[in-house]
């Protein structure tokens, strides 16, 4: 599996530009083939055109001649153009048909015409040395002094090799024209090398950086999949198994594994492997001295360590199932800068081209899970503040209301006169106090309600409940104290009020904590307890009162725990309003408000016609779960 890190399915293979050369060959094939071209194409202008002014006389031209070199340069080109083996020697290749160019020019120039206009013609020989010295100076050089040795010998054989023939205008203008052009073209040629070598360069840069790309974008799409994959779980042992599987799929190898380090003890053991027979058996549960494996001791210096080949064999058969591995990655994981533990993947197949990019891989990888590692301990501890907080709210909520429900009895004995005659000011200082303890009971009495919301240990009792009789005897039985002189509390129902599947003793919670909450910030005006059926399904029961208001920026919290109106004045700790909220969620219903400052505040509670069922959780006959602590 060690070749498929190369290119996983999800990218595609680059592709690779022409290889890298001097830049005067490298494209000397494309140039090979272009005169291959182009000398099809002048050779059949060649020999149309003296089929054209064959018949005008102006110059004696064997046509047969003309015909048989143009032939025959159209067959060299051909030739080039289908043979593949030429093209394995483009440099003698080109050389090849330079000099088969010069030969034809010379042959077809002698044997095809004669004259003043074949003296004209001799500047075909042009069309060999500018590519020539496009090529090369040298090359061009050469091309046009075999140029010249052509055209004099064809001057000797047409004016006779006299010495005055070669020292006439016929004879000197094309071998000047000849070596100027091979010079201009050569210092063209010089400046078409430079651009081509910059070219290549930056051709060469563009690919190396294209692949440096492209390694980037797979390894950060794999970190990417690797985290949301990860993230996915925080709780050990799926956090571990997690882990393991998704390193090994990532990096494609053929095993894996998680290892959790004990530094002080000086241990470590498996926490997860690929092969579940490892990971779920005894093995995990045996504890390893650091020692036992001395690549392990590596890691506290270097946080990613390869083994290949022997050192990968020496890797404990006990972890791998007996497989045999010829390349081991091992990664470490920290937290606080110890290591608490190391990630372990292995290949059948020595790992070399890809082992940068997987080493780089497994490092984010290794970085990821240390961070979710850590965050699974952070979870699991508050999750256990949580139980402790719960466990000690309930048992100290349960040892206050003990005691204070004996208060509250002996001081109803006294206002009843059942402790003897008390004066005026010793009854409305008992009465002050009753008012203070049933406050306090109610406090108490929500803490261990909020304590068994979050421990989900209050589930939802549900029964037929006749909406407008619960909530008249709600209303009937509300606390004298809760009352004001100046404030009028109202009773408005539906008269088509209809039966609900609901928890009433939940409803009634809510409905007096609005009630209450209500009486707290009303001075004067009225409080007024509606209900009537919602147009969607179920009841909607609302509490609307005329007194402070709530500020817009306080509406937004008003539901979360512990919070209140900054200058309310009205009381308690912040929890009726959040209590409502919880309750009418697990009534499977919803509670809005609305409210104007100075006008009033109305809250609207929606419940369905059947609640949703919870699980149930045992609980004692005072409310608290069949675990917790009993009163001494």
């Amino acid at each position: 599996m060690a070749s498929s890190l190369l290119y996983p399915a999800t990218m595609g293979t680059p592709t690779d530009g022409p290889p890298a050369g001097d830049s005067s060959t490298s494209d000397l094939g494309a140039f090979n083939r272009w005169l291959c071209l182009t000398r099809l194409r002048a050779a059949a202008a060649v020999a149309a055109f003296a089929t054209a002014i064959a018949p005008f006389g102006l110059a004696s031209i064997n046509l047969i001649a003309v015909f048989a070199v143009c032939g025959s340069l159209a067959l060299t080109s051909l030739v080039g153009l289908s043979v593949r083996p030429l093209r394995r020697v483009p440099v003698g290749f080109f050389y090849a048909q330079t000099a088969v160019d010069l030969l034809a020019i010379t042959l077809g120039i002698g044997f095809s015409m004669a004259g003043q206009p074949a003296v004209l013609f001799h500047l075909i020989y042009i069309l060999v040395i500018v590519p020539a010295s496009l090529f090369s100076s040298p090359a061009g050089i050469t091309a046009a002094i075999v140029a010249t040795i052509g055209h004099e010998l064809l001057v000797g054989f047409g004016h006779g090799f006299a010495p005055a023939a070669f020292v006439g205008v016929e004879s000197l203008i094309p071998v000047f024209l000849f070596f100027l052009i091979a010079h201009q073209t050569a210092f063209y040629g010089s400046h078409l090398h430079e651009k081509n070598r910059m070219l290549t360069g930056l051709a060469e840069s563009l690919k190396e950086s294209r692949k440096s790309l492209a390694a980037e974008g797979r390894l950060s799409a794999a970190l990417v999949d690797a985290a949301q994959t990860l993230s996915a779980s925080v709780e050990a042992p799926a956090l571990f198994e997690h882990l393991t599987r998704t390193t090994r799929e990532q990096l494609c190898a053929d095993w894996g594994a998680t290892f959790l380090v004990d530094l002080e003890r000086n241990t470590f053991h498996m926490a997860a492997a690929t092969d579940s027979q490892l990971s779920s058996g005894e093995l995990s549960r045996i504890e390893f001295p650091l020692s036992s494996w001395s690549a392990v001791g590596r890691l506290t210096v270097h946080r990613v360590v390869v083994l290949n080949g022997r050192l990968a064999e020496c890797t404990p058969a006990v972890f791998t199932g007996d497989r045999k591995l010829a390349t081991v990655l091992l990664a470490a994981l920290y937290n606080h800068g110890a290591m608490v533990g190391f990630l372990a993947v292995g290949y059948t197949e020595l790992l070399v081209e890809s082992s940068e990019w997987a080493l780089r891989l497994l490092a984010g990888i290794a970085e990821h899970a240390t961070i979710v590692m850590h965050n699974a301990t952070l979870l699991e501890e508050v999750r256990q503040a949580s139980a402790l907080k719960s466990e000690f709210v309930g048992a100290i909520s349960h040892e206050l209301r003990s005691p204070l429900n004996v208060i509250l009895g002996y001081l109803e004995m006294a206002l009843d006169g059942g402790l003897g005659t008390i004066s005026s000011e010793l009854e409305d200082a008992l009465r002050r106090a009753r008012r203070q303890s049933i406050e306090l009971l109610e406090l108490i009495t929500a803490l261990l309600d909020l304590n068994r919301l979050e421990a989900g240990r209050l589930p939802v009792h549900r029964a037929s409940v006749a909406m407008a009789e619960l909530l008249r005897t709600v209303f009937q039985q509300l606390p004298e104290n809760w009352g004001r002189a100046d404030v009028e509390l109202r009773l408005d129902l539906a008269p088509d009020l209809p039966m609900i599947e609901t928890d009433a003793h939940k409803v009634k919670t809510v409905v007096r904590n609005l009630i209450h909450n209500a009486l707290k910030f009303t001075e004067h005006g009225h409080v007024t307890l509606s209900a009537q059926t919602n147009p969607g399904g179920g009841v909607e029961i609302t509490v609307a009162d005329s007194g402070r208001g709530i500020p817009p920026e306080a509406v937004r919290y008003v539901f979360e725990m512990f919070r209140q109106v900054p200058g309310s004045g009205g009381g308690g700790v912040g929890l009726g309003l959040h209590i409502v909220q919880r309750f009418v969620q697990v009534l499977g219903g919803a509670v809005r408000v609305s409210s104007q400052v100075g006008v009033g505040t109305r809250f609207t509670v929606t419940l369905p016609y059947v609640a949703p069922i919870l699980r149930s959780v045992p609980v004692r006959g005072d409310g608290l779960p069949a675990d917790a602590p009993s009163a001494a």
